[in-house]
């Protein structure tokens, strides 16, 4: 959940768990009206999206805490929730009544519309899907933004891949057992299905599959397959480079694969006794809680202070509302806090924080005649102001223009794309 906290639902149970990298501890905890059967974050960490057993998604701000949205999403338990990558606009949701629908964030999060409206008259989904015949175990989301693929999986043996721009399916896969878990590799070449047996299936996207030694063999249908586990793969993810693939399975086990082999190079027994329920590869974080190493190598005294401390300036997080209307960790005449640390554009702080109409009436009273240099003929507008604006006005119609021409390139490579993945699934 941003850069500084992991959030996680427990299973069976009513109750959220944050944790910070710098402490082995729970940081936090929060209670909701339902146990949260999947979980979601937006990339910056500002909403956090719950889906619960009766098909009803929770929406949460983290900076106040409050409980922002609810919702009847699905007519059975929400099984899977994901945000798009980087912008988190859409809200892409699968349950048990086989459907997916993507969410526009913004409608969602409509301000004009009270939470007694959102329960009599739920929001219109911007997309619905309802292609599959069984419950919708995973859904994932490739690069690209509003252009990106969203692929879909279901334990009617399928995936199937959209296009988040069209709203149209581009594609289906089928394969022999029952699918739990989906992923890509970073630039979305290549498709890993973990399946109800233990398998592991991997597509390629783009064309054939290439560079493999591993002893699988290629099927008709256009796969191969990675063998090892012996219970469902719940949960997979792939290193930034694509090199390794992580599995986690039901019986609690971690298996890390080797893609150029396609065999497993080290598996990670289980410490408690339930299943892996997710599987997150990232870079370690600079305040991660660093202890004694396996080899019993000493960590370093200064970066093991540090990492102790935490970050000065930790992303704000309140105590989570269990229900609508609450305050959470914010007063009523208070806003949301801000972290002003360089992260975040300039404009976006001061729009924020509420000051843009403050610094529009001083950058009104600094513009004003009686504080600026006449020019040359007694008009009232700065020196040098009239040459300005043409200038920008220029750089603007050079800059239209650049978009007119990148936009069209963009429509045809988009359409060649599309083009030839049908030509390859057909």
């Amino acid at each position: 959940m941003g850069r500084d906290y992991l959030i996680g639902s427990q299973l069976g149970k009513g109750s959220l768990h944050f944790w910070s990298w710098h402490k082995d501890h729970v940081l936090q905890r929060a209670f909701t009206v339902e146990p949260m059967q999947a979980i979601a974050a937006t990339a910056d960490g500002m909403y956090v999206a719950g889906g619960g057993a009766s098909g009803t998604i929770y929406i949460w701000a983290t900076g106040s805490g409050q409980l922002l949205r609810s919702w009847p999403a699905h007519y059975k338990a929400v099984t899977t929730l994901v945000f798009t990558q980087h912008s988190g606009g859409l809200l892409l949701s699968g349950g048990e009544d086989t459907v997916v629908s993507t969410w526009l964030l913004m409608d969602v999060l409509d301000a004009s519309l009270s939470q007694q409206a959102m329960q009599q008259q739920p929001p219109t989904p911007l997309y619905s899907w309802s292609e599959h015949t069984l419950p919708v175990t995973s859904i994932h989301v490739g690069a690209g933004q509003a252009n990106a693929i969203a692929i879909t999986a279901s334990l009617d043996r399928s995936c199937k891949i959209w296009s988040l721009a069209q709203g149209i399916l581009l594609c289906s896969l089928t394969f022999p057992a029952s699918i739990h878990s989906i992923r890509t590799d970073p630039g979305d070449h290549a498709l890993y299905a973990g399946a109800g047996d233990g398998r592991i299936f991997e597509t390629s996207l783009v064309g054939e599959v290439t560079g493999g030694e591993g002893t699988g063999e290629r099927a008709e249908a256009g796969y191969y397959t990675m063998e090892g586990n012996t219970t469902a793969v719940t949960c997979l993810a792939t290193t930034i480079d694509a090199n390794q693939l992580v599995s986690g399975c039901e019986d609690g086990t971690v298996t890390v694969w080797d893609m150029r082999t396609r065999q497993p190079i080290r598996t990670l027994q289980k410490a408690g006794k339930g299943p892996v329920t997710a599987v997150l590869v990232m870079d370690r974080p600079a305040f991660l809680a660093a202890g004694q190493g396996g080899r019993g190598d000493k960590p370093n005294s200064s970066a093991h202070n540090s990492s102790k401390k935490g970050p000065q300036r930790p992303q704000p997080l309140a105590p989570f509302s269990k229900y609508y209307g609450a305050a959470g960790g914010v007063k009523p005449w208070e806003g949301v806090p801000v972290v002003i640390d360089g992260s975040t554009p300039y404009r976006g702080i001061v729009s924020t924080s509420g000051m843009a109409a403050m610094m529009s009436s001083s950058q009104q009273d600094k513009d004003s005649p009686s504080a600026l240099d006449m020019s040359a003929n007694g008009s009232k507008e700065p020196v040098g102001l009239q040459a300005e604006n043409k200038k920008l006005r220029k750089q603007l119609q050079q800059a239209q223009h650049a978009s007119e021409r990148w936009q069209h390139l963009h429509s045809e490579l988009h359409s060649a794309c599309i083009n030839k993945l049908l030509k390859t699934s057909g």
